[in-house]
């Protein structure tokens, strides 16, 4: 059941959704994602934030925000946009009897890995069905053409099924073909699923082969899209990153040569976002598509024959796949812009881009391991800091996926683990080489002692 909505939450929908549910088809469009995001930065500086557009003193503040975002809207425009009260009280209605949620990018219990990974490129909105908390777990993306043969759809199952048996999340568009079968094959061998839509997120959600796995809480239906849009070719590309960066690491089982929104998808992550691993499968026919996206980056996908060299890979273990560095592998957040808790308001729109291939970072001499007895100062408040970061995670995990969640690279990373193991904050465990914190009284000790 969609429960009550934030004043924030409230004033980013009047302004960016299309509320079809009662739609006045006579108004003005809303607000595109560019026009939001110049909207957000524009509360920011002026100190506000969306549910301030609500209040008494709102015609002023829409006056401003006019003003610094000029000419992309104008205040008519925004005074209409926020007057439609009563449709979006008709939708919650509709969205509450089909038993979706909606959550804003100022809500604090919007996806973390979409809000750190994506920065101002994360939905403002985002509409759901089932429980929320599987958006954080990772997992393995697996993506496809719709039009495969009865081998591919096979192996595309028996995937699914293998995630299931190492307890990883299956993320995928939930579209026809490969996607539905590696989420089939997750699901039926009791696994979980998110599946990512572009459109009809109202009519999956009450399909019956889809209502106890919701309840179950094993499967969970997100979309950027009001949902009772229909297909749309744009959508369908645009949400291609949502479902990467819900991963650790993405499969293309199939691909067409330049088209396709599994090429569209997959070569975007390549080439821009760089979030996760991307691999490729190796069976079935040769594909062009597929060795295009070798040349690209991917990697060869190791067919992991087990559970547990499913869940190394995913952890970041490269084992036999190649480079652990690999240039399609770049952390999604170097550790001088990790995020503190969740904003009470829209802040992610301010966010500093993450540096990519195309818009490096000023320098990679913050990469660079730093020997203990050579440190300065301000080094010595950066070790408290990995310390403090490293601690707060009980689970094991490998000196790449630490590597990874800091921002750094693997040697510098090594350094720091070798410190924490000296001083008793971390373990190490066996194969594969893993490490998690000793005990909860060092990790509270150090955290807030």
């Amino acid at each position: 059941m969609i429960e009550p909505l934030s004043p924030n939450t409230q004033a980013i929908l009047l302004l960016t959704a299309p509320l079809i549910v009662g739609r006045d088809r006579d108004g003005p469009e809303p607000l595109t994602p560019a026009q939001y995001r110049c909207l957000a930065k524009a509360l920011h500086g002026q100190g506000a934030t969306p549910a301030d557009l609500l209040g008494s003193a709102a015609g002023c503040l829409c006056d401003r925000l006019t003003t610094a975002c000029a000419p992309k809207f104008d205040t008519e425009r925004l005074r209409v946009l926020l007057g439609r009260g009563f449709q979006l009280a008709q939708a919650i209605d509709h969205w509450r009897s089909h038993a979706l949620w909606v959550v804003s990018r100022a809500d604090p219990d919007y996806p973390r890995r979409l809000r750190e990974r994506l920065r101002e490129e994360a939905p403002a909105i985002l509409y759901g069905c089932g429980p929320r908390a599987l958006l954080d777990t990772g997992g393995l993306a697996v993506v496809g053409s719709r039009q495969v043969d009865t081998p591919l759809l096979e192996a595309s199952a028996a995937i699914g099924e293998l995630t299931a048996r190492a307890g990883v999340t299956l993320v995928s568009g939930a579209a026809r073909g490969i996607d539905q079968a590696a989420m089939g094959g997750a699901l039926i061998a009791g696994g979980r699923a998110i599946g990512v839509l572009a459109a009809d997120l109202k009519r999956a959600a009450v399909q019956r082969d889809h209502r106890d796995l919701l309840q179950d809480g094993r499967l969970v239906l997100l979309s950027p899209y009001d949902p009772s849009a229909g297909f749309n070719v744009g959508n369908a590309m645009q949400r291609n990153k949502l479902i990467y960066a819900l991963a650790d690491a993405g499969l293309a089982m199939s691909a067409d040569l330049e088209k396709g929104g599994t090429w569209a998808g997959a070569s975007e992550q390549l080439r821009k976002y760089r979030l996760v691993p991307v691999y490729v499968y190796n069976g079935g026919t040769p594909s062009p598509g597929l060795a295009a996206l070798r040349e690209a980056g991917a990697r060869p996908w190791p067919e992991p024959a087990d559970p547990d060299a499913l869940a190394a890979l995913l952890a970041g273990d490269p084992g036999d796949t190649g480079p652990a560095e690999s240039a399609n592998a770049r952390p999604a957040h170097p550790i001088a812009s990790i995020p503190a808790a969740a904003p009470a308001a829209d802040l992610a729109a301010m966010a500093p881009a993450v540096p990519t291939a195309a818009t490096p970072a000023a320098s990679d001499d913050r990469h660079a391991a730093i020997p203990s007895d050579q440190q300065s100062p301000i080094a010595g408040e950066l070790f408290a800091t990995v310390r403090r970061l490293i601690l707060l995670n009980p689970q094991p995990r490998t000196e790449s996926s630490i590597a990874d969640e800091l921002g750094v690279n693997k040697a510098q990373a090594k350094e720091w683990i070798a410190r924490l193991v000296d001083e008793g904050g971390l373990e190490k465990l066996g194969r594969p080489a893993r490490y998690r914190p000793r005990d909860a009284g060092y990790c509270q000790g150090d955290l807030f002692g």
